[in-house]
Parts: C-alpha cells; sequence; structure tokens
C-alpha cells in the first residue's frame, strides 16, 4: 500500500496545489525521447526537460528536471521508502522525500522558499491524511499488500484532492440514464457502475476497463461488459478505442469511432512505428459521458511510476553504465526491455522454479529459448539483448545484472505482464452480439483491414434445405429458417459469441475462446428440433457444424464489421465435411478448446479423428468429427 500511494505523483502534486503541466515528446536518433514540459508558476512561463524517472520497486524512485526557462536550473525529487520490519507489513513503512534546488538567482531562492513554507507542508497533510486511510482500511481487514485497483479509494476521497464526485444535478443524470440503461440489460452490475460515477473523483472514471472494474467488484467479467455497453447505449457512458504502444503500453491515439482508425500508429515516447492490430494494440475502454460526468482534470506528472503502475524498476542506463535491480517481485511473469530495441527476455518469478522447463517450452516461440537457474547477466547490444531468461523464487535474493554495451542510451524497465489480464481487446468486443447488435455504426473506414491474432469461426448450414423448401413451399421454409436462425443467435449471444452475416440458411459466427464455439454448436444440436416444434413447424430440422480456429483479417463489408482470411476459407470447408447432427471441428480448435472435448464426452458424443483435402490447401486437414 505505501508503494502505491507514495508513488502517485501526479495525486501528490494535485494535492500539494503544483501547477498542471504541458508535455510534450521530441524523438531523438538513438531511440529515446527528450520529455519537454511547460507550465505557469505564479504566473511566471516555465520550460524545461523532464529526465526518465528512475525507480526500483519496492525502494522509492529519483526524478530531475532541467530548465531553459524560469526561476530554476535543476530541480530533483528523491523518495526513499523503508519498511519498518521487512519480515512484517503490518509494522508500517517510513517514507522519506527529498527535493533540491537548484535556483536561477534571487528568484528562484525566493521560490524555492516558498516551496518549502506552502508545498511541503500540503504533500505531508495529503501523506498523512493516507495514512489515516490505511490504518482505517487495515482494521477493516484490508490486504497490507493490496496494489492496483484495490487501492484507488486510499488515494482520494469524494471531494478531496481531485475534485468533486458527482454534482447533484450530475446524480439525478447518473440516476435517469441508469434506469434508461436497465431497459436494455437489467444487470446488477449497472448498481456498482451508479455507485462508482456517484462517489467517485473524475480520476475514478476517467477511464473505464470492464474487466479491472469486474476484478474489483467481484463480479463475472462478460457481465461486466454487458452493462457497460447497456450504460454506453443509454448515453451514460462512452466508447472509446485506445491504440496501446506495444513497447510502453501507453496510449497513444483515443478514438471515439472505428473509422479513424488508420493501419499503422506512431509512438513519441518510444520513437517506434507500428501495426494496430484488434489483439494487442487496440483496447476498448469506456468514458463517462460529458452529460454524465466532467472530463478528467488536467495532469501534472506524466512519468512517474503511479502512471505505469506495470513497471516494477526503471532507469536510464549510459553506454557502459550497469543496473541491478532489487528483484522484490511477486510471483508472476515480467518482461525485460530496452528503448529502441524490439527483442526483450522474461523474466520468471515463480515459487517452484523446477517448473522451470515447463516454462521454457512455453515462451521459446515468444521470443527466448534459453533460462537460467544461476545469478544472469544480460547485455544489451546495438540491436539485440544478449542472455538468458532468468527464473526466480518470489522476493529471491539472487541477482540480475543488466549492462548496457551499446552505443547509445536506453531506458531499461523491467515490467508485469499482468496488465493484459484487465484489457479489453477490441478483437474481443467485436465478436460480441451484444456489441454488434448496439453499436452496428462503429465500422472501419474502407480500405483499412485489422489482424487478429486468433479467432474462432462457426459454420452452420441446413441439412436438405433444397428438399425442404420443395416439400413445404417456399414461404413456410422461410418461415421455417427464420425460427431456426433465432434460436442460433439465441445461443450464440449465450455462449460470448456473434452472428456475423447470414448466407441463405447458414450462419457464420465468431468467438474468442474455441470452447465457447465448440459447446455452443452441441446446444444448437441438443436445441433444435424443439425450438422448431414449438415455433409450429412439423418438418424434422437437421444442422450441420463446422468449427476452425486461426488468425484472420477484420475489414468493414456490406456496412457491418466482417471477417476474412483462410481461417474463414477452411472453416467453411470444415462445414462442408459434416454430415449432419454432429460436429466437425479441426484438430487445432480441439487442442485449444479447453476442456470442451471432456464436455462433449459427458454429453454422449465420441470422437472421430481423420483428415480432409481442403479446397485451397495443400495438406490434408486433421480433423476430428463429434458424433452421438
Amino acid at each position: 500500500m505505501a508503494w502505491e500511494i507514495a508513488s502517485n505523483t501526479d495525486a501528490l502534486d494535485a494535492a500539494a496545489g503544483l501547477p498542471s503541466i504541458e508535455y510534450s515528446d521530441d524523438p531523438q536518433p538513438s531511440g529515446l525521447s527528450r520529455r519537454l514540459f511547460a507550465y505557469r508558476l505564479k504566473g511566471l512561463r516555465v520550460e524545461g526537460e523532464e529526465l526518465p524517472f528512475t525507480w526500483d520497486f519496492p525502494g522509492g524512485f529519483r526524478v530531475e528536471r532541467t530548465y531553459t526557462r524560469g526561476p530554476f536550473l535543476r530541480t530533483i525529487h528523491t523518495c526513499e521508502l523503508t519498511a519498518v520490519d521487512e519480515y512484517d507489513p503490518m509494522q508500517g513503512t517510513v517514507v522519506r522525500n527529498v527535493f533540491e534546488f537548484e535556483p536561477r538567482g534571487v528568484l528562484g531562492r525566493v521560490f524555492a522558499h516558498g516551496f518549502r513554507k506552502e508545498v511541503i507542508p500540503a504533500m505531508e497533510a495529503w501523506m498523512l491524511e493516507r495514512d489515516a486511510l490505511v490504518a482505517e482500511a487495515l482494521g477493516a481487514g484490508a490486504d497490507p499488500t493490496a496494489t492496483a485497483v484495490d487501492i484507488v479509494p486510499l488515494l482520494c476521497r469524494p471531494g478531496d484532492d481531485f475534485g468533486p464526485a458527482a454534482t447533484s444535478r450530475e446524480c439525478e443524470t447518473i440516476d435517469r440514464l441508469i434506469a434508461q440503461a436497465r431497459r436494455i440489460a437489467d444487470l446488477p452490475e449497472l448498481d456498482d457502475l451508479r455507485e462508482l460515477l456517484l462517489r467517485g473523483t473524475v480520476y475514478d472514471v476517467a477511464r473505464l476497463r470492464p474487466y479491472a472494474l469486474a476484478r474489483a467488484w467481484g463480479t463475472e467479467r462478460r457481465s461486466t461488459l454487458r452493462a457497460c455497453l447497456a450504460a454506453t447505449k443509454a448515453g451514460l457512458l462512452q466508447l472509446r478505442w485506445d491504440v496501446i504502444c506495444p513497447h510502453c503500453r501507453g496510449d497513444k491515439n483515443n478514438l471515439e469511432r472505428l473509422v479513424d482508425l488508420e493501419s499503422r500508429a506512431y509512438c513519441p515516447s518510444c520513437n517506434l512505428d507500428f501495426d494496430v492490430d484488434l489483439d494487442r494494440t487496440l483496447e476498448a475502454v469506456f468514458v463517462p459521458h460529458r452529460q454524465a460526468r466532467p472530463a478528467p482534470g488536467p495532469l501534472y506528472c506524466l512519468g512517474g511510476p503511479g502512471t505505469t503502475p506495470h513497471i516494477f524498476h526503471q532507469r536510464l542506463l549510459a553506454p557502459g553504465e550497469e543496473l541491478v535491480p532489487s528483484l522484490q517481485l511477486p510471483e508472476g511473469t515480467y518482461r525485460i526491455r530496452a528503448s529502441g530495441l524490439r527483442p526483450f527476455r522474461w523474466l520468471h518469478v515463480r515459487e517452484d522454479t523446477a517448473e522451470l522447463s515447463t516454462i521454457s517450452g512455453a515462451f521459446s516461440q515468444l521470443g527466448s529459448q534459453r533460462m537460467s537457474s544461476l545469478d544472469d547477466e544480460i547485455n544489451i547490444l546495438d540491436d539485440d539483448l544478449d542472455g538468458a531468461d532468468p527464473v526466480v523464487a518470489p522476493f529471491d535474493g539472487r541477482r540480475i545484472t543488466i549492462r548496457n554495451v551499446s552505443s547509445q542510451p536506453r531506458l531499461v524497465c523491467v515490467e508485469s505482464v499482468a496488465w493484459a489480464e484487465d484489457s479489453l481487446a477490441a478483437g474481443e468486443l467485436v465478436a460480441d452480439q451484444q456489441f454488434r447488435d448496439l453499436f452496428s455504426n462503429q465500422m472501419l473506414r474502407g480500405g483499412v483491414s485489422l489482424a487478429v491474432e486468433s479467432v474462432t469461426i462457426l459454420f452452420t448450414d441446413l441439412v436438405g434445405s433444397t428438399a425442404m423448401y420443395g416439400a413445404l413451399g417456399d414461404a413456410k421454409a422461410f418461415n421455417l429458417v427464420w425460427a431456426h436462425f433465432d434460436l442460433l443467435l439465441d445461443i450464440v449471444r449465450a455462449r460470448g459469441g456473434a452472428v456475423v452475416k447470414t448466407i441463405g440458411d447458414a450462419i457464420m459466427a465468431t468467438f474468442v475462446r474455441p470452447a465457447d464455439a465448440v459447446l455452443a454448436a452441441a446446444d444448437l444440436h441438443d436445441r433444435i428440433a424443439d425450438h422448431v416444434a414449438a415455433a409450429g413447424h412439423d418438418y424434422p430440422v437437421r444442422l450441420k457444424v463446422g468449427v476452425h480456429t486461426g488468425p484472420c483479417i477484420v475489414v468493414t463489408l456490406n456496412e457491418r464489421l466482417d471477417y476474412f482470411g483462410s481461417t474463414v476459407n477452411l472453416a467453411a470447408r470444415t462445414e462442408a465435411q459434416s454430415r449432419g447432427e454432429d460436429i466437425v471441428l479441426t484438430e487445432v480448435t480441439l487442442d485449444n478448446a479447453e476442456g470442451a472435448d471432456a464436455v462433449l464426452e459427458a454429453r454422449g458424443y465420441r470422437r472421430e479423428p481423420f483428415s480432409a483435402t481442403a479446397k485451397g490447401f495443400d495438406a490434408p486437414v486433421p480433423m476430428v468429427r463429434w458424433v452421438r
């Protein structure tokens, strides 16, 4: 808790009454960017450069600013955190902040004196308030090692540092729009959303990530997303598409419409061009509509640890310098990267380091093939990182030495990759039926196609439809087809997928998780006969189903988001192998279907492996037919 509070320099500076800051990045040939700033201090224009923060979790951080204009030549802020008892976190942490000023003449000394008299007491008061809130939370049974979203209530309370919570007029608007959202989807998560919008500060609600909210509220992820979508349709929230830099993971573009998206993006902080895709570099987030809550306030500090909580260690290394991070890290997977370089190294923190061989196999295809068990050295070269992927135990005493042997300065980061667990990838949202129903106007610009790393495509078709039309006549057969479409849509939606389009009496549906597609297929067979009979049709209906998983591209076609590529083609070829009342899967789908085979067996299916020649594919495709 102490680190989460002390490292939030944006909150600290705002509470102390410091002026808000305008930042800009100046990319350099070295691959780094200079971070320039400007602000007004008592009417004076102040300009300069903020050097990259240095921090080493959980020990402290340091930042230096140099000035080209204003009362100072240089300032340094150092924060040190020391546990009273390293074996007992309940004993507390001592936080020591030191501010150093190099004044530019008499005026600089006057401003430094004013900082000591006015700003430091305000910072102390804010820290003491946080100290009291921590004691209150611990007394109520809170985890003393709580981090990230769990600590938000301790950073600010309604009406304090970051401005008020919702005003009385905003409260009326929020309640009215929540009622409208309930008419779209009456979900209990709307109660949690209402409380957050009513009582949270503008900074609490500035960037709402549905899966992070689900973790904080203890709710189901899919239901929380549904609540956010309903609130957006009601006008309470706005959907935003954030382009995320794959290197620093900062949001570089904030777009209200998919149509404004380009297939390439640029991160000035990392001086890096990158492709935009729907899985890794485009995240869907929600923000309050301006009629419900005001926009976030000004920025006070951009580069501190509090703005990038996934980074545990950061330091700028000159050529020839080295870094030995403390590695006081909880169990998890981390990434070691350096500015200007795309290669990286994994750092695995495991309770049981005997998992080493398993970890090595899982991560070898992601850019590394060597693992280590002793103290490690990683060398930063001009175009690569040289060294093994370290494996350590949590809070281990082992050391990793990271040396910059390149010809350029490098900003080195050790960061967690757990941030992705709370990310709502755009590829997942566009494969959601409620999103497609409520926001059919969200489309890519013509000519723009975005990659999806993995999607599961399901095709269905009616067996003997030509004979059915002949036996029933066009009108009755058409009504039967639409009755069966209603069932297919309900089942696909219930399993977390989306119907992309209908093709005659067939459908194409998409799912993020292969297991959901497989279970949806089983549901279709279980319910189709009863559903058609209940709709007044006595003609026997049988379905063919095929499922395949793989990469795709998403485009706009016929005024809707559609999927194209060899994965779609093979999914259609897989459905063609179906005989009716069976489920045909490619082997790759089954391998990634997370226990769906056991569910199918429990529901009376047995597997029949086979290979099929598919048009457009050179080699036979391994498939599995599931029959009752």
